[in-house]
């Protein structure tokens, strides 16, 4: 491989990844014509590269974005992705007139700050006069860089193959495997030619590339700093003013590229990219869909080259929810005292078989189950109906509160439960009158799970009464129809309005293990999400039914129905789940929110819809 320089044969290794061999030649022609600095151009000396670090090929972006930034790296030299970077300046006394103002500490300190923060590269700096000091060693600490340059001292003579040596040792004992080698070398003397050929004869053996850059009028030690770059496949750089320092070191075109530019989606007009010591980065427009990004590079030389990727830009993912309650550090259903009652069919229909079973055995079995999980201090009570006289006596106020609200009852239940047989009528709307004497003596959160199998066969009312009910403050009645088999749409609809009128909730059950599900969904505080600036609730749920509900991002307020009412506003984000905690310990209740990334999910108007509906705003 041959140099521009003299055509003199070029041998060796060079590990050049991103960033690394630095091309020194400056922009523009101007200043050279005009004496102030020139440059030595030098043919390719490797085959130009070019890749997209960032966003990864195949990335997809969840949001409203309409720009992206890209980032990557470009260089003749092979490699585009590590750096390691040795300034070995020149700390002799001429510099106290070559260089009174001291421009080489600020033109290498620009160089350090126009780095990209995100860039893989690895600084150190070396001073040299008639010996050499490692003054800061590798690392990605740039400040400490930046304060080892500003110590530069000017005393001594000039011995530049002791500064390269130095910086060698320093690759040796710091430099990583896989990273470019480059020394950047100031100088405005001469050296000792031989000894300064001996030590770019080593540099070169061990793959390092050396950039020279010669402060000063005279030719002295120009063509030693010509050679020395050239041998090991860097650049030489001739700036005659001290004063245009800065601007030469800000102006300098690393690893042989002179640009990069980037099209998005085949657009014709290319978007120009910053270039920073090989490394380069954009912002480029996007739209919803795949978006084909390509880069593409030229060299000094004016050689091309280009690396494509492709991103998928999709509309923004919804934000999901979840909200729950600890009590004592362990899962409840309510931050506050509350008392469920458990209303019980025991109606002649309930004699029915799904299966092998009765209707009445499979819920008696499933309700006294329940019994094991729910929360010890939950007050709970039983009530039943149509289990004293057959249906021929047409008892229309078959009912009794067999167990009184409690939390030390639980086997009381059970053997209330056990003894039911299937027998009368299904007067709904006279046990609902008389759920409001069970409830008169306690001021705390008040609930119904009425579990039935039919409509009211007295000609009452129920749901007029389960309004009625609402009059002693939020008692909702979550509705179980159980074993409703082919019910019509109008009986349906008569055990949907007593949960409606009452802010309850009403599912089916057509099974043991739906009936479970329904029982444990419906002991619970309800709660309901509203969007800021919003009058309706867009979310509603009970504690311990484990809904998961996705909803746009934004501010939103969570109200928990205790007594008294818990509140908190959050902000939803897309794309994350936001677990939202009501947290009691002793006689305080606190909040906690608990963030994961969530499964992407299109967030449209159907997926914000909770699958229980919510309790009426209880009065503040």
């Amino acid at each position: 491989m041959k140099s521009a320089l003299g055509g003199r044969e070029v041998h060796g290794p060079v590990r050049t990844l991103v960033f690394a061999s630095f091309a020194l030649l400056l922009l523009g022609a101007a200043p050279a014509a005009q004496g102030q600095f020139r440059s030595i151009p030098l043919e390719p000396i490797g085959e130009l590269e070019v890749e997209i670090h960032d966003p990864r090929p195949d990335s997809v972006f969840t949001g409203d974005e309409t720009s992206i930034q890209v980032r990557g790296g470009a260089s003749i030299h092979g490699g585009v992705k590590q750096l390691d970077l040795f300034f070995v300046m020149d700390t002799s006394k001429s510099l106290r007139s070559t260089d009174p103002q001291d421009h080489r500490k600020t033109g290498v300190v620009r160089l350090v700050d126009s780095i990209p923060a995100w860039s893989d590269v690895r600084l150190g700096v070396v001073g040299f006069n008639h010996r050499a000091l490692l003054l800061s060693p590798l690392s990605e600490d740039r400040s400490a860089v930046v304060e080892a340059l500003r110590t530069l001292g000017r005393v001594g003579t000039t011995d530049i193959a002791a500064g390269i040596r130095e910086a060698l040792e320093g690759f040796e004992s710091g430099g990583r495997a896989g990273a470019s080698r480059v020394i950047l070398l100031f100088t405005d003397g001469k050296s000792d030619e031989d000894e300064t050929r001996e030590a770019a004869d080593e540099a070169r053996t061990q793959g390092v590339v050396i950039h020279t850059v010669k402060l000063g009028k005279d030719e002295e030690g120009v063509g030693i700093l010509q050679e020395i770059a050239g041998s090991t496949m860097g650049e030489f750089v001739h700036v005659k003013k001290p004063r245009r320092l800065p601007k030469a070191f800000r102006n300098l075109r690393t690893t042989g590229v002179e640009k990069v530019t980037l099209r998005v989606n085949g657009s014709q007009r290319p978007i120009a990219a910053k270039l920073s010591l090989g490394a380069f980065e954009a912002r480029v427009p996007v739209r919803e869909g795949e978006n084909e990004i390509v880069a593409t590079a030229v060299s000094l030389a004016g050689n091309q080259a280009s690396r494509g990727i492709s991103v998928l830009v999709r509309p923004p993912g919804c934000a999901e929810l979840q909200v729950e309650a600890t009590a004592g550090g362990k899962p409840a259903l309510s931050v506050s005292r509350r008392a469920v009652e458990i209303v019980f069919d025991a109606s002649g229909s309930m004699g029915g078989r799904l299966g092998e079973q009765t209707k009445l055995a499979i819920a008696q079995q499933i309700t006294s189950d329940s019994l094991d999980w729910l929360p010890p201090d939950l007050l709970l009570s039983l009530r039943a109906y149509g289990h004293r006289q057959g249906r021929e006596a047409r008892d229309c106020q078959d009912t009794e509160l067999l167990v009184a609200a409690g939390t030390n009852n639980r086997e009381q239940i059970r053997i209330a439960i056990a003894g039911l047989e299937p027998m009368g009528q299904t007067p709904l709307a006279y046990v609902l009158q008389q759920i409001a004497s069970d409830f008169e003596s306690f001021a705390g959160e008040r609930a119904v799970v009425l579990v039935t199998d039919g409509i009211e066969s007295c000609g009452g009312d129920a749901p007029a009464a389960a309004h009625d009910l609402q009059a002693m403050g939020p008692i909702p009645v979550h509705v179980i129809g159980f074993g409703l088999g082919d019910a019509a749409q109008e009986d349906l609809a008569s055990l949907r309005a007593i949960a409606g009128a009452s802010g309850g909730v009403f599912v089916t059950a057509g099974s043991a293990d739906q009936l479970r599900h329904a029982l444990r969904t419906s002991v619970g505080t309800p709660f309901r999400v509203w969007r800021a600036g919003e009058s309706e609730p867009l979310a509603r749920g009970i504690l311990g039914a484990d809904d998961l509900f996705q909803l746009p991002a934004g501010a939103y307020r969570v109200r928990l129905d205790s007594r008294p009412p818990q509140e908190l506003e959050l902000q939803l984000e897309s794309g994350v789940r936001h677990r939202v905690v009501f947290q009691r310990k002793g006689d305080g209740i606190s909040q906690a929110t608990e963030r994961e990334v969530a499964d992407y999910a299109l967030c449209e108007p159907a997926a914000a819809a909770s699958t229980t509906p919510a309790a009426p705003r209880p009065a503040d």
